[in-house]
């Protein structure tokens, strides 16, 4: 069902002039006090200045300002005192002819010779006896003091603000009446605010705001287009909708308005009236491909050029045909004119306000919709041939030089489009294609290909396999994999079709990388013809890339030895041809595939940092970014449970994290944000930093949903999962993990099902739902299976985690031992601290206590080496309780209170308050109560003197305890524990738990 807007609107609130609007009203309080104020708004037209004013006429008007208003237009600059007679107009329209009152009459009669419309309301003006003339100059001193009286008057009986709008139009006796009254009246409640265009400055106004500016009497709130977001903001306010508006909406009147308010909402009108803006199943689209140019700046364009000369209004139809920007040597050859005719040409388009002087030879039209409205008036016929003129005489000018012809290649091909000359403007958006390609602008390569194959089909041929391919990377890059498959599909077609064998197998591999996103089952079939056509062509090079693509898709499907195999079959073949890319892609692949079999310590050390070297060396920034963010996730301590570690450092990993995340900025890759966005979520989270890691990691999930990618749905839902597993939060993570696991298994990915499924049974340990925990792991491998590979290392470890808590230890014991003792890579083993943790427990609950120490001390050892604190504090937990049972209770406490300190810290990163109290409570449930440090009383003089049993308090609070268990603990009545409660709010100055919580933890009360 369709629904059409029906009439024009305007933003019904103010958008973007927080600052500004802010500023105003402060003056507007100060007037209030009795202090003078002087305001100037400024901008170009459009940008918002009435709308600004009329906020703050409501403000004053709130506070009992009068408001004497005059506005100034441009037929009447000429004439005297102009703006001030509009607002005396309005002023003495409000009183009865019989009502003025005498002061009143009496400045009405002097103002009667310049205002005689007066007399006509007043009749009794008309009586009064004509005063002797007087010099021109003593009649305005009379004038001046006159209306300083008037204004000081009403100042005091309340405080006025005098609004003068547009006074670019301003005549200058009236300029210099105001800058009287702003230096006659400071000490009055006067608020002077006044508006003009920046862009349309006078002689006399810039002489007028220079005085402002040096007798330091005036602020001004000069006004920004808005941003895009700011736009985007605009268009949900005026179409009432918090979500369902088309991204191609935003994007064109984001573009085109340039962030002017009224264009917005004379573009988003036009879009209206002419049928172009529909809501369509929830969300409003623009229906045609170009935007109509409002009718309004149709008639400021047309009323600008009305008197421009007949050659000047030909540079500005030609600079409209070129573009919004425009080289003027370009159009001097076009016009056969000498250099003084065109420097007076231009001088008259810049004073007719069409366009600015950008650099020596470079002009632009001061609006693109400027440019768009006069280029909107030429007939098509007129249009083509002036680009024809254009691009013909720019290939002249190329001729001469490469490098010229590379800077102006985007205007060939633009130029030669528009003219229907479509052998030029195949050749020509082809190379523009490819260039814009090379530079990761790919939505402006879609559009030059675009252009290609409308040529092509012009000229009755069929477009290459090349731009069909070349237009299908772009769109695969930004996450559009409809349009790429498309454009795959038919550049195997037209390979095909002229018997490519190359293209062929270039479109067949694009199609199998293209489908890992979505659907491994047809990637696998892809990547299978595309290495049996290389075998056949007995071609190296092709056969080690499909070698690789395969190699891949081996990985993800669960098939990693021969994975290995086909990825060391590849690079033997590039090494013998000294191929460096295809050695550097190769070598990120194995170092993949030997993080799968269980080595990430190797895949970080040995392949991925020479990989990232040669990656660098190549200039490849679109392979570099992806294999910097999976340096970090396998560098990431609590992404290494069962086997040995790289031990880079969390500044190390972040350093990865962001300049991937900025290389894929650059390159406009959504897909690699999305997996960089999740790597570093990941990493965050290991090192201890929960809020940024859940903000990175739902942004990832927003990325990959908004590019339906769905192997990065589902790995983000396995990572917030995961980050919400060690914020023991196990329904939030078996939910994610569910989602996750299902995403995988629709895709076919055995990495994801794999990865996910040993955290998905512990998000059910955790929450003790053991039988689910026990069926998950099953549909991986049995408990008695020896592990085989990463991801059955991870399911085995998962195993011993549901025996110990089923009170199974020592089955739990011996998976510990054997994961331990057959964990790959390392001469010199370094402290697996999960394992051990897992070791130390199971012997803590066989009541083998030494043993228990020493596992457990080798445990922290190796998770202080990773930085891995929410580990350590687990690890820390239970060492001491093996401490307390060996009645070694310093150490036990010690370790106790190591652990709180942790948990305190990772607390304080979580910005949800929920959460984070929740995360508290879980965390120090299971800890006894902590003997209290000596010196009890220096410390409730550190913390506003809370005595020492508030600070008993305060401390069990913030371990998340309640009431009922505060007073348990300390052997009071909950009565007591409330009024205690509300002694350290009242001392404190807060009101709430979740306040002293956050008191707690950021005065390390613990």
């Amino acid at each position: 069902m369709e629904a059409r807007l029906l009439s024009p609107f305007t933003c019904p609130v103010v958008i973007g002039r927080v600052q500004e609007l802010t500023t105003l009203r402060s003056l507007v309080d100060r007037v209030n006090s009795g202090t003078a104020q002087v305001a100037l708004v400024s901008g170009e037209a459009g940008i918002g200045k009435s709308r600004l004013v009329a906020e703050t006429k409501a403000y004053a008007a709130a506070h009992s300002f009068l408001l004497l208003e005059g506005q100034c237009f441009q037929a009447d600059s000429a004439s005297p005192y102009a703006p001030l007679l509009d607002l005396f107009r309005a002023y003495f329209a409000r009183w009865a002819p019989t009502s003025l009152p005498d002061p009143v009459h009496s400045f009405a009669a002097t103002l009667v010779r310049l205002l005689p419309d007066l007399a006509l309301l007043y009749p009794d003006l008309a009586t009064l006896p004509t005063p002797p003339a007087v010099e021109p100059e003593e009649e305005k001193r009379r004038l001046f003091a006159a209306m300083t009286h008037f204004v000081t008057e009403q100042a005091a009986q309340h405080p006025v603000l005098l609004l003068v709008e547009d006074i670019h139009w301003c005549d200058d006796l009236s300029l210099n009446l105001l800058l009287h009254l702003a230096r006659r009246c400071r000490q009055v409640p006067l608020f002077l605010l006044v508006t003009y265009r920046s862009d349309e400055l006078q002689p006399a106004l810039r002489q007028w705001l220079a005085l402002l500016d040096r007798e330091r009497l005036a602020q001004e709130c000069a006004l920004e287009r808005l941003s895009p977001m700011e736009v985007a903001a605009m268009l949900h306010a005026m179409l009432e909708s918090k979500q369902g508006i088309d991204a191609d909406l935003l994007e064109t009147l984001s573009t085109r308005s340039e962030g002017n308010p009224f264009f917005v909402e004379e573009l988003l009108t036009s879009l209206m009236t002419t049928g172009a803006l529909v809501y369509v199943v929830g969300i409003w689209k623009r229906t045609a491909q170009r935007t109509p140019v409002p009718r309004s700046v149709q008639e400021v364009v047309e009323l600008r050029t009305m008197y421009l000369s007949a050659d000047a209004k030909r540079l500005v139809t030609l600079a409209a045909v070129a573009g919004r920007r425009f080289n003027v040597a370009l159009l001097q050859e076009v016009m056969c004119c000498d250099e003084g005719q065109l420097l007076a040409l231009l001088k008259e388009v810049i004073a007719a306000q069409l366009v600015v002087e950008e650099g020596v030879d470079q002009f632009a039209f001061r609006h693109a919709l400027t440019q768009q409205a006069i280029y909107a008036e030429l007939l098509l016929r007129e249009r083509q041939g002036l680009h024809r003129s254009l691009a013909e005489t720019l290939e002249q000018l190329c001729a001469s030089s490469p490098t010229i012809r590379e800077k102006y290649l985007e205007d060939l091909a633009n130029h030669y489009f528009e003219a229907g000359t479509w052998e030029q403007a195949l050749t020509y958006a082809q190379e523009a294609g490819e260039k814009a390609l090379k530079l990761y602008a790919q939505q402006t390569a879609i559009d030059h290909f675009t252009r290609a194959v409308e040529a092509a089909h012009q000229l009755s041929q069929t477009p290459s396999a090349h731009i069909y391919l070349a237009r299908g990377q772009a769109y695969e890059r930004l996450g559009d994999f409809e349009r790429a498959r498309g454009d795959y599909e038919r550049g195997l077609d037209a390979a095909r079709s002229v018997h490519d064998n190359e293209m062929e197998w270039q479109s067949m591999e694009a199609l199998g990388f293209l489908w890992t996103g979505h659907d491994y089952e047809r990637a696998g079939m892809w990547i299978r013809q595309a290495l049996v056509l290389a075998r056949e062509l007995n071609d190296y090079t092709l056969c080690a890339r499909s070698l690789n693509r395969l190699g891949n898709w081996l990985q993800n499907t669960g098939h990693i030895q021969e994975a290995l195999e086909a990825h060391q079959e590849a690079l033997c073949l590039f090494e013998t041809r000294a191929d460096r890319q295809g050695m550097a892609d190769t070598l990120g692949e194995l170092g993949m595939a030997y993080f799968l079999t269980g080595d990430p310590a190797r895949a970080v050390k040995v392949f991925f940092g020479r990989v990232i070297e040669l990656f660098r060396s190549l200039g490849d920034r679109q392979s570099l970014p992806s294999i910097l963010a999976a340096r970090v996730i396998d560098s990431a301590p609590e992404m290494i449970e069962t086997t040995f570690s790289a031990l880079r450092t969390r500044d190390e990993c972040m350093q990865d994290a962001e300049e991937a995340r900025l290389l894929a900025r650059q390159t406009s890759s959504p897909s690699g944000q999305a997996f960089i966005e999740m790597a570093t979520a990941l990493a965050l989270a290991s090192f201890g930093e929960f809020g940024p890691a859940l903000t990175h990691v739902q942004e990832a999930l927003h990325i990959a949903t908004a590019i339906e990618h769905q192997e990065w749905i589902t790995a983000t839902n396995g990572a917030l999962g995961r980050v919400y597993l060690l914020l023991l939060e196990p329904d939030r993570a078996v939910s994610y993990l569910e989602a996750g696991i299902a995403g995988a298994q629709r895709l076919g990915s055995m990495i994801w099902t794999g990865y996910l499924t040993p955290y998905l049974a512990l998000a059910y340990i955790l929450s003790r739902a053991f039988p689910r925990a026990e069926e998950t792991l099953k549909t991986i491998m049995p408990r008695e299976q020896q592990p085989g590979n990463f991801f059955e290392r991870q399911v085995a470890r998962a195993w011993g985690e549901l025996a110990l808590a089923q009170g199974e230890p020592a089955i739990a014991l011996r998976i510990a031992e054997h994961l331990l003792v057959s964990a790959p890579g390392e001469a010199r083993p370094q402290p697996i601290p999960h394992l051990l943790a897992l070791k130390g427990e199971a012997l803590l609950a066989l009541k083998h206590l030494e043993e228990a120490a020493g596992a457990l001390e080798d445990a922290k050892l190796g998770a202080e080496q990773r930085q891995a604190p929410s580990t350590l504090w687990r690890i820390q937990r239970s060492l001491g309780q093996v401490y307390h049972r060996l009645k070694r209770e310093e150490q036990a406490q010690r370790e106790w209170s190591e652990a709180r300190e942790i948990i305190f810290k990772l607390a304080a990163t979580i910005d949800e308050t929920a959460l984070r109290e929740h995360f508290l409570q879980s965390a120090l449930q299971s800890y006894p109560l902590e003997k209290q440090p000596p010196a009890y009383r220096a410390v409730a003089e550190k913390y506003h003197d809370l005595t020492e049993r508030e600070i008993e308090v305060l401390r069990a609070v913030a371990q998340g305890l309640t009431d009922a268990q505060v007073a348990e603990r300390l052997v009071i009545s909950p009565r007591t524990v409330h009024s205690h409660l509300n002694s350290i709010y009242s001392k404190l100055g807060i009101t709430s738990r979740s306040a002293a919580t956050r008191y707690a933890i950021e005065h390390n009360l613990d």
